[in-house]
């Protein structure tokens, strides 16, 4: 990856220890494509803390919808963790997609292994709902949980 920033992401999401190799192959993929088509397919979210990065936050519009949004990776480095700054990242990106549209709907897959109940826990806390599960999907007693949430600007 020749993206000093694409590198950084990745390095913060591998410092979690919440991803497996494959999917670190796979972020890594997505920011190769982030770097060469910026604002494309994915639209990348930084938050910093002086020059270290503290989260970041990939989404990108759903192929085949009107104003449909997936929230691919979301990551923040072991030393800002539970300090808002997931929060902070995925408001930023709602208040981008009102920007663009009066109303948005965004989609977000996760694990539904025992470590991951934080990250569902975190969405639920930002008032996503569960939309449906897929048993053993990513592997034995490995889920596929999927998260919704419709967003509107005031009217």
């Amino acid at each position: 990856m020749n993206n000093e920033l694409a590198e950084r992401c990745l390095a913060v999401a591998n410092s979690t220890g919440a991803f497996r190799a494959d999917e670190l192959d796979v972020l890594e993929d997505v920011l190769v494509q982030w770097s060469l088509h910026p604002g494309r397919d994915y639209i990348l979210l930084t938050e910093w803390s002086d020059r270290d990065l503290a989260g970041f936050l990939v989404y990108g519009p759903t192929p085949m919808t009107s104003f449909a949004f997936d929230l691919y990776w979301m990551a923040v480095a072991p030393g800002h963790q539970r300090k808002g700054v997931g929060g902070r990242l995925e408001r930023e990106m709602c208040s981008a997609l009102l920007e663009q549209s009066n109303d948005a709907v965004i989609r977000v897959e996760t694990a539904g292994r025992d470590d991951y109940l934080g990250q569902r826990s975190f969405y639920l806390s930002m008032l996503y709902v569960e939309c449906g599960r897929i048993p053993d999907f990513y592997s034995e007693g490995d889920d596929l949980v999927l998260y919704c949430k419709k967003i509107s600007k005031k009217r």
